[in-house]
């Protein structure tokens, strides 16, 4: 899907987005923004493992988690309305 055509449907969707999926949506973003990665297929480096598991250290502390049960009702009650 070109960039475009996926920025539109992704701001439709975040438009009609319940506070759950904003929760989710806006910790991917976090989670993006925070690790340097610029190639795919590259191998992390020793930095970039530690910062992943320090900001996960940091979201486990702060109680920024989900249950694999509170997962699963997200998804089920988004794809239910659909």
């Amino acid at each position: 899907m070109e960039a475009i055509k996926l920025r539109e449907k992704l701001i439709r969707e975040i438009s009609n987005a319940d506070e759950e999926l904003l929760r989710v949506v806006d910790d991917i973003i976090d989670g993006y923004n925070a690790i340097d990665q610029k190639i795919v297929s590259e191998p992390m480096s020793m930095e970039q493992y530690n910062k992943r598991i320090e900001i996960a250290e940091e979201d486990i502390a702060n109680g920024d988690v989900f249950t694999q049960e509170e997962v699963v009702a997200m998804f089920e009650k988004k794809w239910k309305k659909r």
